[in-house]
């Protein structure tokens, strides 16, 4: 399924799983960890990956976090290990 994500997913994920609690949290900027607040994801990248099934909104209408689910960590672990692959660390 990685092929199938565009970039600013993958990126939403591995960030989101690298947060202690597999989330994103809601800002004014959009959605980002409060580990890389920096990288900052907009709602689109979020309904996206939601209509995937990779996360969950606290409330759907006006969420506050996304929180991914487990296919959704599981999806993140495969790009981190591809990457790591890639990189010839693995």
């Amino acid at each position: 399924m990685a092929a199938a994500l565009k970039p600013m997913e993958r990126a939403a994920l591995i960030v989101a799983r690298g947060s202690s609690d597999s989330s994103l949290k809601r800002t004014r900027g959009g959605f980002c960890s409060t580990k890389q607040p920096s990288r900052v994801f907009s709602r689109r990248v979020m309904n996206w990956l939601y209509e995937r099934a990779l996360l969950d909104f606290d409330d759907p209408d006006c969420p506050g976090k996304a929180t991914l689910t487990a296919r959704g960590e599981a999806e993140a672990d495969a790009l981190v290990a591809q990457g790591l692959s890639k990189a010839g660390l693995a």
